[in-house]
Parts: structure tokens; sequence; C-alpha cells
């Protein structure tokens, strides 16, 4: 009995003998075939360790019951067989030995440094809102009076002993103004707000510079459309403003407080000569402090992006003023239409607001040739 029993387990051992003689051959053959990679290999030592995880008694008896000397063995068998495959593949080739850089020696990206942008954009000033006086109302309908050009009929005379006394009377216009939103908006990822902590900030003073900028724009075209026309012979810049103002100040609509013009207008200005380029001076009445900061009898000449090219105001900002039914601001929702589903953010910028002209004529406009 105990022969046939031994008899049993040497034909068994026999069998898983060829059987993976078979396979190693197999596995020799493809590798042979294919030039077959390290990552090939390693695919198929895996398969025959997969396929042969649970080995019979009598397998591992032949190697003393070890199971991992018998996978072992294998192994050794496939490695020899394609040792020139292997030796030949990159992850054996080393590379010369050299100075470390960031281009040689890293995979990605080095550390970065954020640092904060003290000029992230352009800024306009002044900011015309801030200029004239604003005046709260309680709705978006505004009403003024203005008296008419010519005032009225009749005028003043001298009255004789027993004769009646002459007759005046009086034009007044009431003015209608609808006050509309002027308004804008901005729409931003919440991913983006938080991985970029300058934006929050950024985008709430952005708003309201492009703000500013569209209520100058609307304001100069409103002032631009009833001003003064400027009336002057001079050629030299400085002198012109001069007879502007003397021409404002000839209307009897107030002192004017205020000359706008370009930086160009302003730097011609600082830079007036003789006419024949050999030395500077400027007419009575302009003073020109060591900043450049400039006044024209009295007022001071204000250099701004947003004034057209070559022009010049001459104004007094006490015959306007800006009706506000709602002031500047900025505000935040996560609720419209569909930001809260998406993780979007909307900023909205606006303010009801309108120019009011009480005297459009008490602005000379003019050109600087």
């Amino acid at each position: 009995m105990a022969d046939q029993v031994i008899e049993a387990l040497q034909t068994g051992l026999k069998e898983i003998d060829a059987k993976h003689s078979a396979q190693v051959a197999q596995l020799n053959e493809d590798f042979a075939k294919k030039n077959a990679s390290l990552v090939e290999l390693k695919e198929q030592v895996n398969g025959l360790i997969a396929a042969n995880g649970k080995l019979k008694a009598e397998t591992v008896k032949q190697f003393n019951g070890s199971r991992f000397d018998y996978m072992k063995n294998e192994i050794v068998d496939i490695i020899n067989v394609n040792y020139e495959n292997i030796k030949n593949e990159n992850p054996f080739i080393s590379k010369a030995v050299a100075v470390m850089t960031l281009g040689n020696n890293l995979t990605g990206t080095s550390q970065v440094s954020y640092v904060e942008s003290p000029i992230l954009r352009s800024f306009y000033n002044p900011k015309l809102y801030e200029v004239f006086r604003i005046i709260p109302t309680a709705t978006g309908n505004v009403t003024f009076p203005r008296g008419n050009t010519s005032v009225g009929e009749g005028s003043f005379g001298s009255q004789t002993e027993g004769s009646a006394k002459n007759q005046v009377d009086y034009d007044v216009t009431m003015v209608n103004v609808s006050v509309p939103f002027l308004a804008g908006y901005a729409k931003v990822s919440r991913q983006m707000l938080q991985d970029l902590p300058f934006l929050q900030a950024y985008l709430s003073s952005s708003l309201i510079e492009d703000w500013n900028r569209q209520f100058n724009n609307s304001a100069m075209a409103s002032i631009t459309a009833s001003a003064t026309t400027g009336s002057t012979s001079e050629s030299i810049v400085a002198a012109r403003i001069v007879d502007y103002v003397a021409q404002h100040l000839a209307l009897g609509l107030g002192m004017p407080d205020m000359i706008l013009t370009t930086h160009a207008v302003w730097a011609s200005v600082l830079k007036t000569t003789n006419g024949s380029g050999s030395s500077f001076s400027v007419p009575g009445g302009v003073t020109i402090g060591a900043s450049g900061e400039t006044r024209i009898m009295g007022i001071p000449l204000i250099p701004h992006s947003q004034i057209p090219s070559g022009k010049i105001y001459v104004m007094n900002s006490n015959a306007f003023g800006i009706a506000q039914a709602s002031g500047l601001a900025v505000r935040t929702t996560e609720t419209d239409q569909d930001d809260f589903i998406k993780n979007l953010i909307t900023y909205r910028c606006e303010a009801r607001v309108q120019l009011l002209s009480f005297q459009p004529t008490a602005a000379v406009y003019g050109s600087a040739s």
C-alpha cells in the first residue's frame, strides 16, 4: 500500500513539473519573439504566481514543503533566459553624474512664492462723483427750477414825477430729470476666489473704478453738450486758458473753481516758452509749485485721463450737482440665477445717480490750439 502511495505522489509531481516546464518554455519563447520589456516580464511573473498560488501538497514536497522556494525557482529560470533583454532596459541604465539643475533633476515645478502686486491696474483721478456735491433724493424723479436766458421781459427805468414805473417779469423753467441706475456686475467661481487671495479686494476696487470712469464719461458728455464755447485768439496754451477764465467770469455765473484738461495740455503749460524755446515763462496769474501743481488766476489746473485730447474745461462746480437716490455700493450674492448650483458668486456695483446742470452754461469748453 505504501509503495502505491509513493508511486502516485511521484506521478503527480512529474505532471506538475511538466506543466510548469511548459509554462516557462512558453514565456521564454514569447520574450524571444517580442523582445519583452521589463514591464511585460513583471506582468508574466505575476501571472505565473497568480495561476499557481494554490499548489498541491505533492508539488510543495519536492521543495521540502516550501511554496516560496518553488516560486523563486520558477522566477530565476525566467530571468536567466531573458537576462540580455532585462539588462538593456532603461531603468537599469544610469545617467552620468553631473551638476544638479532644475531642468535635469526636477520632475514637476519648483516651489512658488506669492508676492503682492502694488499696482494691478490703472486708476484715474479726480473722480467727478467726488468732485460735485451730492444731493440725496427720496425718489428717482427730480425737479428743479432754472432761470431762462433771457431772464424775462421789461426793464428798470427812471420814474418822472407823476408817471408810472417800469414793469418787469421773469421766466423760469422747471427741469425734470429721471435718475437711472448706473450699474454693472461680474461673476466669479468660488474656486477662483479661494485660490487667488488678492481677487476679492481687486474685484471690488476694479468695479468701483470702472463705475467711476463711466460716470466721468457720462458727466463730461452732459457738460460738453451745453457748455459755453471758448473764445480766444492766443496761440500759447497758458494764455488761452487765461482768456477762457476771463470769459467765464464775464458770464456772471459764479467764480470758476476748476480747470480740467489733459496731461499733455497741463505739461505744455509747464513748458511755456517765449516762442524761441530758449527761455521759459508763463503769463501773469499763473503759479507753478515744485511738484507741478498749477493754478491759473488762483484756479487749480487739473489734468485728467478722460478729457478729450487737447480740450480744456473752465467751470464753476457749484453750477452742477449729483442727484442720488441710491449710493454707490458693491454687493455680492450666490443666489443669482444658478450661482448656488455652479458655485459662482455675482459681484454687483451700482448707484442710482444723475448729474444735474443748474446752469449748464457755467462751463467754458475750449481747446489748446
